[in-house]
């Protein structure tokens, strides 16, 4: 039995649908389809029919449909899934196809007659064996090309693996090696003896991991005071009245020049008290201006040759690369002996100076030093062609490992075409797919032969007597079947051929026929898929339950049946035979068919009041119910209440009081009240009339109103007839 649909591609308003995402159950033995017009039922009978492979249909080119049966999924793009089940649609195109369109008055024959025909009927059966001969042996064939390609696969799977478990990768699959293997021209000059093979793998999978270098830091050479500032430094002396003493005694001296700084507004010593006019003016001679600058100078160059030098940090000897290791090394030793002795140098420079604070009279000398920023740029340099030199290795040392690794799947890919039974296998692959192209073409040839057997023996057998049972329940018996001329059988209304058919006739005759022509050819209705789409279209509604029962009986014994319709009479007689209680029988299930805003078909199971309600008065009742208890406030949510309220008072009140007269002279059943009856009334009759929202507008608050009403219907209903509403309370809830 199919279980599922799995997926409907360009199929009209059934494009996209995704049974992995659906609502809908699986498949039960009897399925009952429910639908408005236009949700999508007869489309759906159409994609049914796709299982049985190429034939004119109405579904757009290229729909196909995938269906799950039992643990497989069928195919319809798949020509061996094709047929491999029977499925029998009866919907407006079997109707098209099966009546004349000239005068509707004849159609193909079914039964078997005459020599000739008896003759069709065993080449048919001749060609059907035939088929299943070629069909079992296309089947056998192509399990060797399945188990031939499966060994192929695993091959290149074991492959794939070893490969990527020597390089250390884990994404190298065997996709990635046939792939590979495609663009070998000369397998053979790609396979590696062991040693080689070794070597690019070891270089391959070398685990030096080195980062290219982006900047070195910045070393900048030594900030002024120069030699040339420290010797002019030196070699200056103060013009002053020395005082011999504190000339002598340099400590003295920076102790007085010190204190000076507190007798700038007076001439009393700070220390003893005394008149100090005469000391100050022979210190303030001794410290003249000129000593003042020639120390400050003298100390602030002090100050900036013993700060010290920014530390900078180059990159450790081992994100180098070994190469320029050396090289680096070298460049940083000649780096740090060059900070040492400019360290050293001005240190002495520093001594020097600090001599000439103590005896600022004395000029100094200092040893020249040569210029050494010369040398410093060369170091410089150095390390920035070692930088270079280092990120150019980064970039090699990435290829040689890219290009070991490619050498290494080459070498495999060569081994899945080389290996041996490789080639045997390929050559076999090649062989089946010829052999299988031979055996198809060969089933198609035979198919063929069957349709046109087939057609012709469509063509020169009737079936007049079980058309004419079948027919006398449907329409009674102003229409028979009689047997034409041309082997073709003909419907005749009151002995005159039937012309100008009505499209309830139509549908009857070709229902009649489809039931027939189910267990012809060969066919057995236990094997067979049946699905029927709006068998009562265009009948009077007094047909609806000869309709329905004769499908119930007649397709009982079907493998599978599909019943879909939008007739809610229709609907609720299968239903009730096939539920107990509002829930489905086992072996029975049942389906909603409703268009998405977007306008896609979905397929979703019976909502339960669907399934629970025994009539539409039911049904009817359970919709007021839930107006009565809605807090939408938007009038579009009460459209539909007073044509509902209306179809429930004039079934009730109809019930009640059985006179011709109108539901609104029977009020009285329910409202005592003049006046509530005239408000109810004016409320269902103009609502029920409005040809828009428009006109509802008129009402001051249609949602309230709405809610309020059908509450007044409610409470009369349960206050005159309680125990009527307690039922429907009961079997709608």
């Amino acid at each position: 039995m199919l279980r599922r649909i799995e997926s409907i591609s360009q199929a009209a308003v059934w494009d996209g649908y995704d049974g992995r995402t659906s609502a809908a159950p699986d498949f039960a033995r009897y399925n009952l389809i429910y639908g408005w017009n236009a949700s999508g039922k007869t489309t759906l009978s159409r994609v049914f029919g796709l299982l049985n492979g190429p034939a004119v249909s109405r579904l757009p080119a290229g729909a196909h449909v995938r269906v799950s049966v039992g643990q497989g999924v069928l195919d319809s793009r798949k020509e061996q899934d094709r047929g491999r089940i029977s499925v029998c649609i009866f919907n407006r195109d079997f109707i098209d196809a099966n009546l004349q369109q000239a005068d509707y008055t004849q159609a193909p024959a079914l039964f078997i007659v005459g020599e000739d025909n008896i003759r069709l009927s065993n080449r048919i059966a001749s060609l059907s064996r035939r088929r299943e001969r070629v069909a079992a042996m296309y089947r056998s064939v192509q399990a060797k090309q399945s188990e031939t390609s499966a060994a192929r696969d695993k091959a290149a799977t074991d492959l794939a693996r070893d490969c990527g478990t020597m390089l250390g990768v884990r994404d190298f699959r065997a996709p990635n090696l046939k792939g590979i293997q495609q663009r070998l021209t000369a397998p053979a000059e790609h396979l590696l003896d062991a040693v080689t093979l070794e070597a690019m793998v070891n270089q391959a999978r070398d685990q030096n991991e080195f980062a290219p270098i982006s900047n070195l830091p910045a070393v900048m050479p030594p900030l002024p005071p120069g030699v040339d500032d420290v010797a002019g430094l030196l070699r200056e002396t103060p013009r002053q009245n020395t005082i011999k003493h504190l000339a002598d005694d340099p400590a003295l001296s920076d102790w007085v020049r010190t204190g000076l700084q507190f007798h700038e507004h007076s001439t009393t010593c700070a220390f003893c008290g005394n008149d100090a006019a005469q000391a100050l003016e022979a210190y303030a001679n001794h410290f003249s201006d000129e000593y003042r600058r020639q120390h400050a100078a003298v100390t602030a160059a002090i100050g900036r040759l013993e700060q010290p030098r920014q530390a900078h940090t180059f990159p450790h000897e081992k994100e180098w690369v070994p190469d320029v290791r050396a090289k680096v090394q070298a460049a940083l030793s000649r780096l740090a002996a060059w900070e040492a002795r400019e360290t050293e140098i001005r240190a002495s420079w520093a001594r020097l100076l600090r001599e000439k604070l103590a005896n600022m009279e004395t000029a100094l000398t200092v040893e020249l030093v040569g210029d050494r920023a010369p040398e410093l740029m060369a170091i410089l340099a150095e390390l920035r062609q070692a930088k270079d030199d280092h990120n150019r290795a980064c970039d090699e040392l990435s290829a040689r490992r890219r290009g070991a690794a490619e050498k290494v799947k080459e070498h495999f890919a060569a081994r899945f075409v080389l290996d041996p039974g490789a080639a045997e296998a390929i050559a076999f692959l090649t062989q089946v797919e010829a052999e299988l192209g031979r055996i198809k073409t060969v089933g198609q040839k035979i198919a063929g032969q069957a349709t046109t057997a087939n057609a012709e023996l469509q063509r020169s057998s009737v079936a007049a007597s079980q058309i004419n049972g079948l027919l006398k329940r449907l329409l009674g018996p102003r229409i028979s079947v009689e047997q034409a001329q041309d082997n073709r059988i003909q419907f005749i209304r009151e002995g005159q051929p039937a012309t100008n058919m009505s499209d309830g006739e139509r549908t009857a005759i070709s229902l009649a026929y489809f039931l027939v022509s189910l267990g012809q050819n060969g066919q057995r209705l236990e094997d067979l898929v049946v699905f029927v789409d709006d068998p009562i279209c265009s009948l009077d509604a007094n047909h609806i339950y000869d309709v329905a029962y004769l499908l119930i009986t007649s397709l009982k014994v079907c493998r599978q049946l599909f019943v879909s319709t939008h007739n809610s009479e229709f609907f609720n007689t299968i239903k009730q035979d096939w539920s107990d209680r509002g829930k489905f029988k086992k072996e029975h299930a049942a389906y909603l068919v409703h268009r998405e805003p977007d306008g896609a078909s979905q397929l979703i199971e019976l909502p339960g009041h669907l399934a629970k309600f025994r009539s539409d008065y039911h049904h009817v009742f359970y919709c007021l119910r839930q107006f009565q208890t809605s807090t939408s406030q938007e009038v579009d949510a009460y459209l539909n209440c007073p044509n509902l309220l209306r179809r429930f008072l004039e079934m009730y009140l109809g019930f009640r009081r059985p006179t011709p007269k109108g539901y609104l002279t029977k009020l009285d059943v329910l409202f005592d009240d003049e006046v509530e009856r005239g408000a109810v009334g004016r409320y269902v009759d103009e609502g029920s009339h409005s040809a828009s929202t428009l006109r509802l507008l008129e009402f001051s608050d249609f949602p309230a109103m709405s809610r309020g009403m059908v509450r007044r219907v409610m409470e009369a209903l349960e206050r005159v007839d309680a125990d009527h509403y307690a039922v429907l309370v009961s079997e709608t809830t």
